[in-house]
C-alpha cells in the first residue's frame, strides 16, 4: 500500500491541476464573452445617438432651423437613445429551442442556457459547471467538422438537446428551500443529486470529446513516427 500511495497522490494532483485550468478557462471565456457584449452595447449605443442626431439635424434644416425647444428636447432624447441602445437585449442563442437544435448548434446554446440558470445552481456544481464549459468550448468546433448522424453527436444531441436541460430545470423547480435541507429516499439532497448530475455530464461530454479527436491524435502519432524516420539522427 505505501507504494501505491506516491501514485494516488501524483494522480489527485493532477486532478486538481487540471480541475484548476478548467476553471481558469472558464472564467476568462465568460470574462471574453463579457467584454465583447459590452463593447457591442457600447457600439450599439453610439450609432443610436448618432441615428438620432443626424434626425434632429435633418428635422431642423427641413423646418427652417432649430429653435429652443426642438435644441432643449434634443438635449433631453439624444442621451436617452444612447441609453436605450444600450440597454436592449443583446441577441445571442435561443434556449428556448434547444431541443430542435442540431448537435453543432447545442454547446453554444447549452452555454447560454447554464449561463442563465448559473445563479439557481447550487454553489458547490461551480467546479462542474466551468469543467462542463471547457468542454462545449471543445465540442463547438468538433461538432462542427463532423455530420449531425455520426453516433458521437446523436448521443451528445440527446445529452444536451434533452437531458441536461431536464436536470435543470427540475432542480430549478424546486422549491430553494428544500434543496440543501429535504433527504431524499437515497440519502442525497436535491443539491447533492444536481451536483453528482453535472459531474456525469461533465465526465460524458470529456468522453465523447476524446472519441472524436481520436482519429486526429492517431494520425498524429502516425505523423510523429514518419518525421522521425525520415528526418531523424541518422538519416543522410
Amino acid at each position: 500500500m505505501a507504494i501505491g500511495a506516491p501514485v494516488n497522490e501524483a494522480d489527485v494532483r493532477r486532478r486538481r491541476l487540471a480541475r484548476a485550468e478548467a476553471q481558469q478557462m472558464a472564467r476568462n471565456r465568460r470574462w471574453e464573452k463579457r467584454k465583447a457584449n459590452m463593447a457591442k452595447r457600447v457600439t450599439r449605443g453610439f450609432f443610436a445617438f448618432l441615428a438620432s442626431l443626424l434626425a434632429f439635424i435633418v428635422y431642423g434644416w427641413t423646418a427652417g432651423g432649430a429653435g429652443i425647444g426642438l435644441f432643449l428636447l434634443a438635449l433631453v432624447l439624444l442621451p436617452m437613445a444612447g441609453i436605450a441602445g444600450m440597454l436592449l437585449p443583446l441577441g445571442g442563442p435561443d434556449v428556448d429551442k434547444i431541443d430542435k437544435a442540431t448537435p453543432a448548434e447545442l454547446p453554444g446554446i447549452t452555454e447560454a442556457l447554464l449561463d442563465k440558470q448559473r445563479r439557481q445552481l447550487p454553489r458547490l456544481a461551480a467546479p462542474q459547471l466551468d469543467g462542463i464549459a471547457v468542454q462545449l468550448a471543445a465540442l463547438e468546433t468538433q461538432l462542427a467538422r463532423v455530420p449531425a448522424d455520426h453516433p458521437v453527436a446523436q448521443d451528445i444531441g440527446r445529452l444536451l438537446g434533452s437531458h441536461l436541460p431536464e436536470l435543470v430545470d427540475r432542480y430549478t423547480r424546486i422549491p430553494p428551500i428544500q434543496r440543501a435541507n429535504v433527504v431524499e429516499h437515497d440519502g442525497r439532497t436535491p443539491e447533492a443529486t444536481v451536483v453528482d448530475g453535472l459531474k456525469t455530464v461533465e465526465a460524458e461530454l470529456a468522453r465523447a470529446s476524446a472519441l472524436l479527436a481520436e482519429s486526429d491524435r492517431d494520425g498524429l502519432r502516425v505523423q510523429g513516427r514518419f518525421l522521425e524516420a525520415r528526418y531523424g539522427e541518422g538519416q543522410g
